[in-house]
């Protein structure tokens, strides 16, 4: 493991994956995710040795003897799930709070164990959560990446852990409040885009976005953000009407602010998005605003439950995340869906709510949409990356949507691949010493809760 980051390590961090060569995956149901295609297919697809698929048909594969076929009949072929949503150094803190809401689980962790945080922690618990996310057949996220380290290099050790992990991800970017002025603080946005950029094709960082927080910091902050968004062509996530208590005193009155501000327009990406009101959810769908649904987070700390087929039916683009791993517990996708489906289902008496194709098409392709990679991932398609899941289902299949939702979790994934190359099988992470990390990260984190146990939470309500 990586004792220090420094800024030169995060730039030498910026690895390419691995090199694939071409071969065929084989199977009796591919479920492509593709807009518009829900028929099952037997037959194969094709992978190039960019990690790009080639071509996805139906019938026997045309494969010379030379070529490497890989054999996944009997088994499920879906594109690797997509999350929305995500903390991924949380992951070390997970069963924290167990009987508190939102601000006094944010007690328990962030405000009790941040300030004991040092140089490589974030790059151990943010790989840690990376690679749990990818065991659990999360092929793309996007990392709500939180300045919660002391220093801009401890914190962008959450860049330099996702670029070494092996998964796709866009980076959610909070601009460093240190610098003296928005210049400066852009700036350092727009070197790390560039850099970025500058690498070779295939390497795992899909893209930018910024991390809104000025929405709890005041009308100057936002506007700051909002304008740097906007100039930069990033889309600004920012929590929103998330707990019910703190949402009915001032969040939603400060959506005023926000409209007045330029805040709601198209770029803008709400994560959790609960508490609306009928003005709300009218002027954010009508100004092409999205949200990222987060049932196993939402049901965990009491949030209460988003009226997501209302939502989708004014018009709003909404996609799906496990969010922090600490608020979920688990980054489980088939839970999430289930957690979220079963709530609407159980809500309204309806089976007719939410099908499984339309939560397995949220929890992939809808969510890719809403991060605007769908040109890369989030379904099974010639061009796209190869980011796909083999599963293995454990009773025959009638319909293999209702199989993947209602009777599979994680432990029905035989393999997981991204850009081609195969990264998890039977549980097991191929690319990293997975045990050798849990160790580290257990290490740093009995460090942090020593140092923790004699002080004071800060007061952050």
């Amino acid at each position: 493991m990586k004792p220090t980051i420094t800024r030169t390590a995060v730039l030498l961090a910026l690895a390419t994956g691995s090199i694939v060569h071409a071969y065929q995956v084989r199977s009796d149901m591919i479920l492509t995710m593709a807009d518009g295609q829900a028929t099952v297919i037997d037959g194969y697809m094709e992978v190039g040795e960019d990690g790009r698929i080639v071509a996805i048909e139906a019938g026997e594969s045309p494969a010379s003897s030379s070529e490497e076929i890989v054999d996944a009949r009997g088994r499920i072929v879906m594109p690797g799930f997509v999350s929305g949503h995500n903390h991924l150094w949380q992951s070390a803190f997970r069963g924290l709070g167990a009987d508190q809401e939102l601000y006094g689980w944010l007690k328990s962790l962030h405000w009790t164990f941040g300030r004991h945080f040092e140089t490589g922690d974030m790059y151990a618990f943010t790989l840690h959560g990376a690679l749990d996310q990818m065991v659990n057949g999360i092929t793309t996220t996007l990392n709500h990446s939180q300045t919660i380290a002391p220093s801009y290099e401890d914190y962008m050790e959450q860049f330099a852990a996702e670029m070494d992990a092996g998964q796709h991800f866009i980076y959610s970017y909070v601009l460093d409040s240190d610098e003296p002025d928005v210049e400066a603080r852009k700036a350092k946005l727009v070197d790390l885009i560039a850099e970025t950029e500058a690498l070779p094709d295939g390497h795992p960082c899909l893209g930018f976005g910024l991390h809104g927080v000025g929405i709890y910091r005041g009308a100057d902050k936002m506007s700051e953000e909002v304008s740097v968004a906007k100039e930069l062509g990033l889309d600004m996530q920012v929590h929103y009407l998330e707990e019910k208590a703190e949402s009915l005193k001032s969040g939603q009155s400060n959506f005023q602010t926000m409209k007045e501000g330029g805040a709601v327009w198209d770029g803008l990406v709400y994560a959790h998005f609960i508490h609306v009101t009928d003005e709300i959810l009218n002027v954010s769908a009508a100004a092409g605003a999205k949200m990222i649904w987060n049932p196993l987070s939402n049901g965990r700390l009491a949030s209460g439950l988003a009226d997501v087929p209302r939502y989708i039916d004014q018009g709003l683009q909404v996609g799906l995340g496990v969010d922090g791993a600490a608020s979920a517990d688990i980054a489980d996708p088939f839970q999430n869906m289930r957690m979220g489906m079963y709530a609407l289902r159980m809500r309204d008496s309806d089976a007719g709510i939410m099908s499984c194709y339309q939560i397995l098409e949220m929890h992939t392709l809808k969510t890719a949409e809403v991060l605007e990679v769908e040109d890369q991932v989030g379904s099974l398609a010639p061009g796209k990356y190869a980011d796909f899941l083999i599963i293995d289902p454990v009773s025959p299949v009638f319909d293999p949507y209702a199989t993947l939702v209602f009777a599979s979790d994680a432990s029905n994934i035989e393999s997981v691949w991204v850009r081609g190359v195969k990264q998890v099988e039977a549980g097991e992470v191929l690319k990293h010493d997975l045990p050798e990390l849990r160790t580290e990260v257990a290490e740093r984190v009995a460090r942090i809760a020593a140092a923790a146990k004699n002080t004071k939470p800060e007061d952050h309500m």
